[in-house]
């Protein structure tokens, strides 16, 4: 087994007496933790949607000119990119000592002289331009031609680096596995250690997130349908549910990177920190989106149609939804009813007008529960406005006002219901559940004082997930439906 060799001590050639090797950097998968082609794609997407259909017709003009038109159509944040902190630091340490450091990339060149100027680290950008892309053979005769022969080092990350390896002198790569060279050299490692994309694929699904698709068994419960079939209905719903969620979540993550970027917490996400190529997550979500759709259509034309509507309004919330007005915050109490509704149109029980307005109407105040909280938060931290969206933090008051009030008008249907016809037909002992109603109250209540202190940090169904609080109340309110029932 070769043996391991510390990054610093790859460069040691180049740092003796007399030798001043430059030292040649690749910025896609290398300096970053992702490829600024397929970010400046996602972009593209993000801001120019009907324009989507462009991009075929722009591949005629071959990858030099596909790159070249979306680097004029879109803008990027260098500031905003998952940079290699390992490398950074490597890059810092020998332009301290001198070592002239060069950028090599197949990205285009407004991009890459914008990463160049960000960093300030760099004598000389060297990237795809004029027709020509800077990759492989391409990249090796240029350097070649500049320096000679073994006259630099270089530290790159793909099977395209060897034509430019195996002219250089010292081969670095930020792989954890070598790359074996013709001359029967080995690549040396440098940079952070990059884990396989896998686990951070199924972190960027959101399992924990799955908790809302439980909604879909609602229907079940109200309707007391406790039996196999509605059972294993409200179970494909869950799945078919979950399926689509994680494949939205994908999508959203992908287009939202760069804000996530720059997000106190939304940082670490798999797509935003890097650790999930963005390749595989635009793959993986129609695959996901498509298992949901193929799961139902063999369940239940009607399930299909639910979840149908559900996806194209999760895509419509990523795409165009989310960074309106109190439009992102209704498309969210809808998304949560639909889930109710999936769940009816799976088990063939109708959702009484009880259930749907008490869903809206505390989903409702959920939305804006999560909007203030995250307000409250950006105020905290002497912030204006969050990116991507469209509020400021003097949004608070009036959005905590429309929640507040949605979470009693919730408070109030179910007051009504519990002095409804359908009461009297579905419990033997309807005066139980007379003691849900202060629940209610004092979590609603509860959940807004801790949103005005900053206190809910997160999605609040995630965060009533952790909560010893709300558990407790949930389980008080199943308790009371179930003496309320016998």
């Amino acid at each position: 087994m070769r043996p391991m060799r510390e990054p610093g001590g790859a460069l040691a050639a180049a740092r003796a007496p007399g030798i001043a090797r430059p030292l040649v950097v690749d910025l896609d998968g290398t300096l970053i933790h992702s490829d600024l082609l397929w970010e400046s794609i996602v972009l593209f997407l993000k801001q120019h949607l009907l324009r989507a259909w462009l991009l075929p017709f722009w591949l005629l003009a071959g990858k030099a000119g596909f790159k070249a038109k979306l680097a004029h159509a879109v803008t990027l944040d260098p500031a905003a990119l998952p940079y290699d902190a390992a490398v950074l630091a490597l890059l810092r340490a020998e332009r301290a000592r001198g070592r002239t450091l060069v950028l090599a990339t197949g990205s285009q060149q407004r991009f890459a002289q914008q990463v160049a100027d960000h960093l300030g680290l760099f004598d000389l950008v060297l990237s795809t331009g004029d027709g020509i892309n800077l990759t492989s053979h391409d990249k090796a005769r240029r350097l070649t031609g500049l320096y000679g022969a073994q006259g630099y080092d270089y530290l790159g990350n793909a099977r395209a680096d060897l034509p430019v390896w195996l002219d250089c002198a010292e081969a670095l790569s930020v792989t954890h596995r070598p790359f074996r060279l013709a001359d029967g050299r080995t690549t040396l490692h440098c940079g952070s250690v990059r884990a396989h994309p896998l686990p951070a694929l199924f972190k960027a699904l959101r399992p924990r997130q799955w908790l809302k698709n439980l909604l879909v068994f609602v229907p079940m419960l109200a309707g007391h349908a406790l039996d196999l079939p509605a059972f294993t209905a409200s179970l494909v719903a869950f799945l078919a549910f979950s399926l689509c969620a994680s494949s939205a979540y994908l999508l959203n993550d992908a287009l939202d990177a760069q804000d996530d970027r720059v997000h106190p917490t939304k940082h670490t996400r798999p797509i935003a920190a890097g650790a999930l190529p963005l390749p595989l997550a635009l793959g993986a979500s129609p695959l996901l989106a498509g298992g949901a759709l193929l799961l139902c259509a063999s369940f239940d034309l009607l399930l299909l149609a639910a979840v149908g509507v559900y996806f194209a309004s999760t895509l419509a919330y990523s795409l165009v939804l989310k960074r309106l007005l109190m439009v992102d915050i209704v498309a969210l109490a809808i998304l949560y009813s639909l889930r109710v509704l999936g769940g009816a149109a799976a088990t063939g029980i109708a959702p009484s007008f009880w259930l749907l307005a008490f869903s809206f109407f505390v989903f409702l105040s959920l939305a804006l529960l999560k909007r203030h909280s995250e307000l409250v938060n950006l105020q905290q931290r002497g912030k204006d406005k969050t990116r991507g969206r469209g509020y400021t933090v003097e949004d608070r008051i009036p959005v905590a006002m429309m929640g507040v009030n949605s979470a009693f008008l919730s408070v109030l249907v179910f007051m009504l219901y519990f002095n409804s016809g359908n009461v009297l037909d579905l419990y033997r002992s309807p005066a139980w559940l007379a003691g849900i109603l202060p629940l209610l109250v004092f979590w609603l209540g509860r959940l807004w004082v801790l949103s005005f202190r900053g206190q809910v940090n997160e999605d609040p169904v995630l965060y009533v997930s952790k909560d010893r609080t709300s558990l407790a109340v949930v389980a008080c309110c199943l308790a009371l439906a179930l003496l309320a029932t016998f």
